[in-house]
């Protein structure tokens, strides 16, 4: 990137050439038909004086001066040399362009083949309006070169011997590049010998070789600025990347870690973008560890040797009009590795891996989809795991379509599925309960309100199953198949809605406010399965629904609007600025309660109720800048509060905070558990001063699992980055505490990357 900057420099020499070759003769002079051809190098004069010193010679002195298209090009004296196209510049030497100038002592150039060297020279020039202002700590975008020579070779190539450049453009530059030799093909790369990295005047970095990518459209093939860390568990790293512009559409980037004390890792990444509804990108990376001793608060731990593999990819792909396909991937051979290395909190705490592909089409109204998943869900760190998902799942829909234009509508789904559910030890299968599913659910559903006040619709369906696997008397998964039928009928009834309208003269900031009451209610019945205690309960949530039972369910929600105070005679914006809700279900049969998922605490009861919990939910947010939720679930059979989440989030220009807390206290028998989370930001002086703030606290533990502190400085030219994290997970890993410190420098118009492992909060 710097070196493009130079070679835009170097363009202005390549444009002063033809314009010197057309200017037209100095005004008042007498022909001379040998210096013919040289005099018609100038179209415009300023205040000099020339003289003829030979039949082949003419000297320009007295500032000279010559302006072609869009150059200019001024010296103490010009030699002009009309048997050899020869033109030699002395004194003050300065070519300018729209993008920037060159000045030298001397400069000697061929005017047929447009070649010269420039002496001692330096330039200054501009990376255009289109480039990052961020980088250059908000100034002009500029690059300043200089060297002992700089020598045009022919066609788009230079060569720079004993120069440098920097983006510090300023009498006392903070950091330049300099190098014994460069040679630059313009548009393509620069590979500089004897270079190195100068910060305040301090070599700090040194390569025999180097190769730059310059390219005009901002993507480039080339190094990255490398990366330093240390960690108590890693020792000292330093991470290095390669980044290759494939095309205008693609590219990869290749990653290399070298960490002191547990080993290397290599690894790459892809990313594409075919079209607007088409992109992609895949991950992955090989970490070879050795066998390492530690000891943490007096207890010596051995991490073994191991080889493993992270593979993470996502991908959305149109095929045609109708067919989108897509992929992602989250894998890794070793969960051990991404525990003790991982900086993303939740990578490193998930312990599953995840394959999982689909394609879905549709035509009118049809649609149909094809799904192959597999998720592994470790119990400990490698021990046992368990494997679930579908693999295939094939579904197809019809949507609601009215019946011979009346107000009844019918629709159909069905879908077939091969459920996994293995558990392993090792890698060896344990128990398999693994089946086969068919579904099929015809539907109608019918609006029985038109009022605007009032919203009352009916569905009806009727469910057929079939199970390739079903339960015996006692309970043991077997070879036998299954069929279930029922019929389910839902009403679902909002309204009557009451609201109330009001102005505020009085405010500056509303003209009118709004509240609405809507009350909710709704009936769910589900006829009689005279079979259930044979149904797999392995398959899903919705093989375990209750027959001939009843749910109630019934709240009500308050909604407030303002409509904002315009300016210059516009209507403002209208926000809903406050709900609050409230609802509760009654449950004919108490064993409907546990597999309702409509409250969180469902999945943890133990036992049958007849009255859910009641569940409130409250959503503040009086501007863009806040917003703040909260939802509880009180058990009103002497169980208090059951579940409480609540999150609040603050974004402005320069600052923002997040905090999300969660408290789950289900079963008397377990303690409750609560967790915090908060995430604040802050940005100043145009962003060139920006820094981060994580907290994961695990507060029922008494514990924090990770803090880490993120930070940018940039300067007008150049800038640092650094994160530190500490982390602590007491509980199934080998290692359960690290401190993690990263830093890399940042140079205006060169890329800054994190490593395969999330540093700077990146991944």
């Amino acid at each position: 990137m710097y070196l493009r900057l130079f070679i835009l420099s170097l363009l202005v020499s390549v444009c002063a050439a033809p314009a010197l070759a057309q200017a037209p003769a100095p005004p008042g002079t007498a022909p001379v038909q040998t210096a013919q051809p040289v005099l018609d190098l100038f179209k415009k004069a300023a205040s000099w004086r020339w003289e003829q010193i030979s039949r082949d010679h003419i000297r320009y002195t007295g500032q000279a001066e010559i302006e072609g298209d869009s150059v200019r090009f001024f010296a103490d004296q010009i030699d002009v040399y009309t048997d050899t196209s020869r033109l030699e510049a002395t004194g003050n030497v300065v070519f300018a362009g729209p993008e920037g100038r060159i000045s030298a002592e001397r400069v000697e150039f061929d005017l047929t083949d447009s070649t010269g060297i420039f002496h001692q020279a330096s330039g200054i020039m501009s990376l255009g309006p289109t480039a990052d202002r961020a980088p250059f700590g908000g100034q002009d975008p500029d690059v300043l070169f200089y060297g002992e020579q700089i020598e045009k070779l022919g066609d788009r190539r230079y060569r720079l011997t004993r120069g440098g450049f920097t983006t510090c453009v300023q009498p006392t530059p903070r950091w330049e590049v300099t190098s014994g030799k460069v040679t630059i093909n313009l548009n393509e790369y620069a590979i500089a010998r004897n270079t190195v990295l100068r910060v305040k005047g301090v070599p700090v970095l040194y390569l025999p070789v180097i190769y730059y990518p310059i390219r005009s459209d901002e993507r480039a093939t080339g190094f990255l600025l490398p990366t330093y860390g240390t960690s108590l568990v890693r020792g000292q790293a330093i991470s290095n990347a390669f980044f290759w512009a494939v095309s205008r559409s693609q590219d990869a980037t290749f990653f290399h870690d070298w960490f002191t004390r547990t080993g290397q890792g290599v690894g790459t990444e892809y990313r594409y973008i075919a079209s607007a509804q088409s992109s992609g990108n895949a991950r992955i990376y090989r970490f070879a560890q050795r066998e390492t001793t530690f000891t943490q608060s007096g207890v010596e731990r051995i991490l073994p040797q191991s080889t493993s593999y992270q593979v993470t990819a996502n991908a959305l792909q149109t095929i045609g009009s109708n067919v989108r396909a897509r992929a992602r991937v989250d894998y890794f051979t070793d969960i051990v590795t991404q525990q003790l290395y991982d900086q993303n909190v939740y990578r490193a705490t998930t312990p599953y891996r995840t394959i999982d592909l689909g394609i879905s089409a549709g035509t009118g109204r049809l649609t149909a989809s094809a799904q192959y998943l597999r998720s592994e869900i470790f119990s400990n760190a490698a021990a046992s795991s368990s494997v679930y998902g579908s693999t295939p799942r094939v579904t197809a829909s019809l949507a609601p379509q009215s019946l011979f234009g009346s107000q009844v509508y019918a629709s159909m789904n069905g879908e077939y599925a091969y459920l996994p559910y293995r558990s392993l030890n090792r890698g060896v299968v344990v128990s398999d309960n693994s089946l086969a599913r068919a579904d099929l659910l015809p539907s109608l559903r019918v609006p029985l309100s038109k009022l605007a006040f009032l919203s009352v619709n009916t569905t009806a369906g009727f469910r057929t199953t079939t199970y390739s696997r079903s339960l015996n008397a006692k309970g043991t998964l077997v070879a036998e198949p299954l069929l279930r039928q029922y019929f389910s009928v839902r009403t679902d009834v909002i309204g009557p809605v009451f609201s109330k309208i009001w102005d505020t003269p009085e405010s500056a900031a509303t003209e009118r406010m709004k509240h609405v009451i809507e009350p909710a209610f709704n009936v769910d019945y589900v006829t009689g399965i005279s079979n259930r205690t044979l149904i797999p309960t392995t398959s899903g949530i919705s093989d375990a629904i209750v027959g001939g039972a009843a749910r109630f369910t019934y709240g009500i929600t308050n909604r407030f609007f303002y409509r904002a105070r315009g300016e210059n005679g516009l209507r403002g914006i209208t926000r809903e600025f406050v709900t609050l809700g409230v609802q509760q279900t009654y449950y004919s049969d108490p064993l409907s309660s546990r597999s309702d998922t409509s409250y969180v605490s469902a999945s943890g009861r133990s036992k049958g109720i007849d009255y859910s919990p009641l569940a409130l939910t409250a959503r503040v947010s009086p501007t863009a800048a806040l917003d703040a939720t909260t939802r509880l679930e009180y058990d009103i059979y002497g169980g208090g509060l059951q579940v409480l989440t609540s999150g609040v989030a603050v974004n402005t220009l320069r600052a923002g905070a997040s905090m999300n807390y969660s408290r789950q206290h289900i079963n008397k028998a377990i303690e409750p558990s609560s967790y915090l989370s908060a995430n604040s930001s802050l940005r100043l002086f145009q962003s060139r001063v920006t820094g981060t703030y994580n907290l994961s606290w695990n507060i029922s533990q008494g514990y924090v699992q990770s803090q880490s502190i993120i930070g940018t400085y940039m300067a007008q030219c150049c800038g640092v980055q650094f994160d530190f994290q500490k982390v602590n997970y007491p509980v199934g890993i080998v290692i359960p505490s690290d401190r993690r410190f990263n830093f890399s420098f940042v140079l205006a118009g060169l890329g800054t990357f994190s490593n395969f492992f999330g540093a700077f909060g990146q991944r």
